[in-house]
């Protein structure tokens, strides 16, 4: 607390009350405080069956994770046996079919559930994000395609359509700088989840899964648009 390199607002739950006591206790500037919230990186919007293997054993994400990474068929996809919220400490967390629903409006950013996913698929971002990707899927679009109805085909329709340059793919997912993305504002309408062919993907920061349907699309469809 006392290092002078260390800024007194890094208590994301404490927000401004928390970082003006310590800046006035450790003498520093009390800075800027940005309001995080956590996201879950994957599509999966219906419950899943466990094709891979019959999993027998303790519901815990990190134990399942070590064996072939869980038993869902998408390798890079959720566990869903819940253990980050079962480690969130603000119940911000609920399971619903076997997927992880995060309340914004009770999650304080304290990154608790960042740490405990095994396959590191939640996230900070920030709350005025206007829009995030939930899926992280490395393999092929036909892969993808064959597993789940709702992930990423890297069609890059996204990052082409983007005029902030703020959507790219980085070591075979889609990213997107949130920072530029804000700068950049409004104007564009939102073309990244426009220009998105897996309605799942790119969404607005506060629309939940399970509010929509499946769209039916081919890999090849989708790579030829």
């Amino acid at each position: 607390m006392t290092d002078p390199d260390v800024p007194p607002n890094l208590c994301f739950p404490g927000k401004e009350s928390v970082a003006e006591a310590v800046a006035k206790i450790t003498g520093k500037g009390m800075g800027s405080i940005e309001d995080l919230v956590a996201v879950v990186h994957c599509a999966r919007v219906q419950r899943i069956d466990y094709k891979k293997y019959k999993y027998i054993g303790q519901r815990v994400c990190s134990g399942a994770n070590l064996a072939f990474a869980g038993p869902t068929d998408c390798q890079f996809g959720c566990v869903g046996f819940g253990e980050c919220a079962a480690k969130c400490l603000f119940d911000a967390i609920t399971m619903v079919n076997d997927f992880p629903v995060i309340d914004e409006n009770l999650c304080v950013g304290c990154g608790i559930c960042v740490r405990t996913c095994p396959k590191k698929l939640i996230s900070l971002v920030p709350k005025n994000a206007r829009a995030v990707v939930r899926c992280s899927s490395k393999d092929s679009s036909k892969v993808t395609h064959a597993i789940c109805s709702a992930g990423c085909l890297h069609c890059q329709s996204c990052v082409r359509e983007c005029p902030a340059d703020a959507v790219s793919l980085v070591d075979g997912v889609i990213k997107i700088d949130h920072k530029k993305c804000n700068e950049y504002g409004p104007s564009c309408n939102e073309a990244c989840i426009k220009a998105c062919f897996m309605i799942h993907v790119i969404q607005p920061l506060f629309e939940q899964p399970f509010q929509k349907e499946d769209e039916e699309i081919t890999p090849q469809e989708a790579l030829a648009l």
